[in-house]
C-alpha cells in the first residue's frame, strides 16, 4: 500500500520548491546585471576600422623618425631652429580629410613605388610662406593679408621644400621596404585631387611644425589601398626586427667604407723654434737642437691631431716607429700648435 502525503507534507514540498525558483531567479538577475555592468563599445559603421590599433602605433613609430628628420631638413631650409612633432595619426575616410584643408592648400600628390599608389602631402599656408619669407631674406613671419594661390616663383620654392621632404620619407621607409617617390604635382584646390574615392579610408599622420615666427600643420595621407601590400609588416614585432637589421647593416657598411678611407700620418721627433733668417742662412752640416731627448718618444699625427706616442727607429733601410702609447683626447692640445688647434676646430 502506497505511502499517502498528509496536507502537512504536500505544503512542505511546494514551500521548498517555491524558495528554488526564487533562488534560481535571483541569480539569473544577478547575472543580467553583471552582463549589462559591461562598458558598451560602439562600431561606426560609416568609419570601419581597417587599420588596427597596433599597424597605427607601427605608423607612428615609423614617422617618429620623420619628424626629427624634418625638423634638421626645415632648420637647415629656414637657416634657423625649426621643431617638427608628431600632432597625432588617425584613420579617417578621403572625403573627411580633403574638407579639413583650406582652400587655396599648398598640397601635393606624388606615387609610391613599388606600392603602386597615390599619397598627398600638404603644407599648411602658414608654414609654406614662411620657407618662402625666409628665402628671400625675411624673417619668416610675413603671410600674405589674404589667402591666395601662390605664384610661379613661390612654387618654385616650395618645390625645394617638398623634394626634400619626400627624400627623407623614402629613407624613413627603407628599414620596412625601399621605395621611390615620383610625380609630385602641386594641387592649390583639394576638391580637384583625385587619389581616392570619398568613402575610402585613409591612414592621416599629422605634423606639427614651430618655428621662430611661424606655425602650422604638415599633413601626410595615405590611402588604405596604397598601404594595403605592407600592412602584413606593419607591426611592432617587424619593426624592431627590420629596424635592428637595418642598425646592424648600416654599422658594417660604416665599417666597409672606413676601411677605403686614407689619412695622413707623420711622426714628428720634435720642434725648435728659429726665425726666418736663420732658415734662410742655414747651410749644409748646420745643426739645429730640437726641444726633445735622445730618450723621449715621438708624436704621431693623424691628419692634424697627435694620436700615438712612439719609438723611432729601423725596419730593414726603411725608417719606422713604434708605437708605444695612445694619446687621449684631453692631452691632444698640449702637442699642437695655435695653428693646428684652430684648423682641428675648423674640422
Amino acid at each position: 500500500m502506497p505511502d499517502i502525503l498528509s496536507q502537512d507534507e504536500i505544503d512542505a514540498l511546494l514551500s521548498a520548491t517555491g524558495d528554488e525558483s526564487s533562488d534560481g531567479a535571483s541569480i539569473g538577475m544577478q547575472s543580467q546585471r553583471q552582463t549589462d555592468s559591461r562598458p558598451i563599445v560602439t562600431y561606426d559603421f560609416k568609419h570601419p576600422s581597417q587599420v588596427s590599433k597596433d599597424q597605427l602605433r607601427t605608423l607612428e613609430n615609423l614617422h617618429s623618425n620623420l619628424a626629427r628628420t624634418m625638423a634638421s631638413s626645415f632648420s637647415a631650409l629656414q637657416r634657423s631652429v625649426v621643431d617638427c612633432d608628431i600632432a597625432f595619426v588617425d584613420q579617417t575616410t578621403y572625403a573627411e580629410c580633403i574638407m579639413s584643408l583650406s582652400i587655396p592648400s599648398c598640397s601635393y600628390t606624388f606615387g609610391i613605388e613599388p606600392l603602386g599608389g597615390p599619397a598627398i602631402i600638404d603644407f599648411s599656408l602658414p608654414v609654406a610662406y614662411s620657407f618662402i619669407d625666409r628665402q628671400f631674406g625675411g624673417g619668416g613671419g610675413n603671410p600674405p593679408p589674404e589667402a591666395r594661390p601662390m605664384t610661379a616663383i613661390e612654387r618654385n620654392v616650395m618645390g625645394k621644400v617638398v623634394t626634400r621632404t619626400l627624400e627623407d620619407l623614402e629613407a624613413v621607409w627603407e628599414p620596412l621596404m625601399k621605395i621611390q617617390v615620383s610625380d609630385a604635382e602641386l594641387e592649390t584646390n583639394p576638391e580637384f585631387m583625385q587619389a581616392a574615392s570619398a568613402s575610402d579610408t585613409v591612414v592621416l599622420i599629422a605634423f606639427e611644425v614651430n618655428s621662430q615666427h611661424a606655425s602650422g600643420l604638415v599633413n601626410l595621407c595615405y590611402p588604405y589601398f596604397t598601404l594595403e601590400p605592407v600592412m602584413g609588416f606593419l607591426t611592432v614585432q617587424t619593426w624592431a626586427t627590420r629596424t635592428r637589421g637595418v642598425r646592424e647593416n648600416t654599422k658594417e657598411e660604416r665599417l666597409e667604407q672606413l676601411e677605403r678611407v686614407y689619412a695622413p700620418v707623420r711622426v714628428e721627433l720634435g720642434r725648435v723654434d728659429v726665425s726666418i733668417g736663420e732658415v734662410m742662412d742655414l747651410q749644409e752640416g748646420d745643426v739645429l737642437r730640437l726641444d726633445t731627448t735622445l730618450h723621449q718618444d715621438a708624436i704621431v699625427y693623424i691628419g692634424v691631431r697627435p694620436k700615438y706616442r712612439a719609438r723611432p727607429g729601423l725596419v730593414g733601410k726603411r725608417r719606422a716607429a713604434q708605437l708605444t702609447d695612445a694619446i687621449v683626447k684631453a692631452d691632444e692640445t698640449i702637442h699642437m700648435t695655435e695653428v693646428e688647434k684652430t684648423d682641428a676646430n675648423e674640422l
